[in-house]
């Protein structure tokens, strides 16, 4: 399955909500040129108007996220061969910063 891009999602929204770029962006607090070069690819979303896009659509704001870091993280890796292989390690890394992180913050009752 191909998914599209985060700027083309919101996109999608705005014409199915019947928004104009205008009546958006001024919603989100961005200019109307800022919102069209996102909707088009040639700028990435900035992560705080999350929120707002979540609230104006009433999305669910976990998987807006996801989609957001998806995105992030298929900008990075779309040009290598073999993106799987990097997925796999970088999942792999993430959860050894989360048992890591985990460790770290462990308070000991006994010994304090």
């Amino acid at each position: 399955m191909i998914k599209e891009t985060f700027g083309e999602y919101i996109h999608k929204l705005r014409t199915e909500g019947s928004m104009t770029l205008t009546k958006l962006a001024a919603a989100l607090d961005i200019d109307q040129s800022t919102l069209s070069k996102i909707e088009n690819g040639k700028r990435t979303v900035p992560e705080g108007i999350l929120p707002k896009l979540a609230d104006i659509f009433d999305l669910d704001m976990d998987q807006l996220e996801k989609e957001y870091l998806s995105e992030k993280i298929a900008e990075m890796i779309y040009p290598k061969e073999n993106s799987s292989e990097f997925l796999k390690l970088a999942e792999q890394k993430a959860e050894y910063k989360r048992l890591t992180n985990m460790k770290q913050g462990k308070i000991d009752f006994k010994n304090a």
